[in-house]
């Protein structure tokens, strides 16, 4: 008559225990939430920056359309991305300097006559982040190359054109994982 059945014990247990999570539940929900907040709101920005200024790269190619389309493509790449607001240079954090460096129509693809059945588009770019403030050099890209391939049958406009915008998306890309994922 003195035993206390297994339902008893358990439950006076299970009342002693959860007061207990509960409360390192309450401790530990602040450290939590302040050790997520550096990744949250540093988002790992190259040299701390959170604006940049984008004029348009110099070009050492003929292709005079290369220099707009890159500068006004990454324009877009951050503003889509969120992280780095694009504002005038004078007002900017720091500024991405881009070059066209080199572009190249080459054969590469043949039929069996060894008439050109593709050709591959290939660019290289160089940019530097630079700091507004005092001209450091945050970030220097070299020779970043993008690449497609496009059918010689095609006009610009349905061939080489979209070949372009994809080897520009290529450079693109890992210029900006490069200034927005650093860390």
């Amino acid at each position: 008559m003195g035993c206390q059945g297994p339902s008893q014990g358990s439950a006076s247990r299970g009342r002693g225990r959860w007061p207990g999570r509960a409360r390192m539940i309450v401790l530990c929900l602040p450290l939590w939430v302040s050790a997520c907040a550096h990744y949250t709101v540093s988002g790992g920005l190259v040299g701390g920056i959170r604006t940049v200024a984008v004029p348009v790269a110099a070009n050492a190619t003929a292709d005079f359309r290369l220099a707009e389309q890159l500068s006004e493509r990454l324009v877009e790449a951050y503003t889509r991305d969120g992280q780095l607001r694009v504002v005038d240079e004078d007002r900017a954090d720091a500024v991405m300097r881009l070059s066209v460096e080199a572009v190249d129509d080459a054969p590469f693809t043949y039929t069996a006559a060894e008439v050109t059945e593709q050709y591959r588009f290939r660019v290289l770019v160089g940019a530097e982040l630079v700091r507004s403030a005092d001209e450091e050099v945050l970030l220097r890209l070299e020779r970043l190359e993008g690449w497609s391939t496009y059918d010689a049958s095609l006009p610009d406009d349905q061939g080489r054109d979209p070949a372009v915008a994809a080897a520009l998306e290529m450079v693109l890309e890992e210029i900006l994982d490069r200034t927005t994922a650093g860390w």
